[in-house]
């Protein structure tokens, strides 16, 4: 595993990480059982990055009894919102979702806390005095967390908060991978010119770099015809090279220097350690 400096921050991280969204797996009375194999199976590939929120079912839950019984350190990354559902993103409500999970995590600490899908904030809740920044501001001067960081696919909003500096991190999610480069605009130059780590989720794009029919679905639900002849372009390019689709996903989106970790949402020891192969691979020329 290769590790990149996530921006300004002091922490050097895995290139691939764990999203916590699916690490339960498809089977309830499994849950526990294979967040822990899959966590434990991070620590002994190199991955030390894990990125989760409230939103994800169990996940804060599940991953902090996985914590507890894996050998390895990780740096932890949650989210405020949707905590509760009708959530109104101010400062003493990001305190109380913060505290939260840290009891769901049983950490004492959070290395990050991001705004959990920005649009849903908006501009002027997130800046106003008593705002959803002023409540991570808080939390960091009462050491809930080290960084504080932003997500979502709002790519206008997110340009513009990335461009303030007051953002340590971002997150963007199915706006940029092999076929699609919507974050590329304005978002990642924006996150460069101040210096912040960056995470791609979704770098699958549900499943349209894998094969079958999700592949064919996900496809068909690519938002133009562009996008859909750069798939095929790039398809051409990486398959009659070895290795899998998804680790060529992976491997595409590392060779950009402004990205700091692709961020795996895998849902089984197979699928972590497929695409956890991709750090080493040679960079698509």
């Amino acid at each position: 595993m290769n590790y990149r400096m996530l921006g300004r921050t002091a922490l050097q991280i895995s290139e691939v990480s764990l999203g916590g969204a699916y690490l339960m797996g498809s089977d309830p009375e499994r849950y526990v059982e294979n967040t822990t194999q899959v966590v434990q199976r991070a620590a002994e590939l190199g991955v030390n990055y894990i990125d989760t929120a409230p939103l994800y079912g169990k996940s804060e839950i599940l991953l902090g009894e996985a914590l507890a019984a894996t050998k390895g350190q990780f740096y932890i990354a949650t989210k405020v919102g949707y905590d509760p559902v009708d959530f109104d993103y101010r400062r003493d409500s990001v305190l109380g979702s913060l505290e939260r999970s840290l009891q769901r995590l049983g950490v004492d600490k959070l290395n990050i806390a991001q705004i959990h899908e920005v649009n849903m904030a908006g501009w002027d809740r997130i800046m106003e005095p008593g705002g959803t920044l002023a409540g991570l501001r808080a939390a960091q001067q009462q050491g809930l967390c080290d960084y504080i960081g932003i997500t979502g696919r709002a790519i206008p909003l997110l340009a513009q908060l990335a461009a303030t500096g007051e953002f340590d991190t971002l997150l963007v999610y199915h706006d940029y991978h092999p076929c699609s480069q919507k974050a590329a605009v304005a978002v990642l130059p924006a996150a460069a010119t101040q210096n912040m780590g960056v995470v791609i989720g979704t770098p699958l794009a549900g499943g349209l770099y894998t094969s079958g029919p999700r592949q064919a679905e996900a496809l068909a639900n690519l938002e133009s015809e562009t996008e859909r002849q750069a798939f095929w372009q790039w398809l051409r390019r990486v398959e009659q090279l070895p290795g899998s689709l998804p680790q060529h996903a992976f491997r595409t989106i590392l060779a950009d220097p402004r990205v700091s970790t692709v961020s795996s949402g895998a849902a089984s020891v197979a699928e972590l350690e497929e695409v956890a192969a991709a750090s080493a691979m040679e960079v698509l020329a």
